[in-house]
């Protein structure tokens, strides 16, 4: 029978419980607390602040927490956002080369609501 597991996340080091139940869903135990996991953005995404949107031009820059920028055009919005994009929005996206360098691809923005999702 499985007991009880306490871990410390890796984000914020808090320890949390990981629980029989989970581990019957999962191997490997979960690297981050529940919290963090919620937080954290999908795998193979980022997430940054729009810097710069031009609907004239329908391009514009998304700034990385550690400073980078990166150029996204409005076909790399994701299917069923909408334009404008705001200075200070947080979004979500992933990460493409192209022949100018990295740029967002599948842009979406993340609202802060207080319900889950």
């Amino acid at each position: 029978m499985r007991q009880d597991q306490f871990f410390y996340c890796a984000s914020c080091s808090t320890q949390f419980l990981w629980t029989p139940a989970e581990q019957q869903g999962d191997s490997q135990p979960p690297a981050h607390c529940p919290a963090c996991r919620y937080l954290l953005p999908a795998d193979g995404r980022r997430r940054g602040l729009v810097k710069f949107y031009s609907l004239r031009k329908q391009w514009g820059f998304v700034t990385q927490p550690d400073g980078a920028e990166l150029f996204f055009h409005r076909s790399a919005l994701a299917p069923g956002e909408e334009l404008p994009l705001h200075e200070g929005e947080l979004v979500e996206h992933a990460v493409q080369p192209s022949p100018r360098g990295p740029q967002a691809v599948d842009l979406s923005r993340l609202l802060l609501t207080d319900e889950p999702r």
